[in-house]
């Protein structure tokens, strides 16, 4: 994850899926919530890529540049309506912050 230094230097960058499952949260809240998010992602399957922010920006260039492509999305992992809706796997609490208990 990140600590206060890192995660500043790196423009909370290194939180990127976190930002993308909670859009509203305040970075200074993702330290938190990753753990929380790899927990989940680990229960159901999920990959949780974590790359530092020189490692990314390598492979940006490399698919800029031709060198490299994007990989595929298996669209097995797409989401399942019936597996679980969006309310049963949010612990935002109403105040933005990510509640501490389970």
């Amino acid at each position: 994850y990140g600590n206060d230094a890192v995660d500043f230097a790196h423009g909370w960058l290194n939180y990127q899926i976190e930002h993308h499952v909670w859009p509203d949260l305040s970075m200074l809240q993702y330290q938190k919530g990753a753990p929380k998010l790899k927990a989940l992602c680990e229960k159901y399957g999920v990959p949780y890529v974590q790359e530092n922010v020189f490692t990314r920006l390598r492979k940006t260039v490399d698919i800029m540049i031709g060198k490299a492509t994007m990989k595929e999305f298996p669209t097995s992992l797409e989401p399942v309506a019936h597996k679980a809706r969006a309310s049963e796997i949010t612990w935002k609490s109403t105040n933005g912050a990510i509640d501490e208990e389970d």
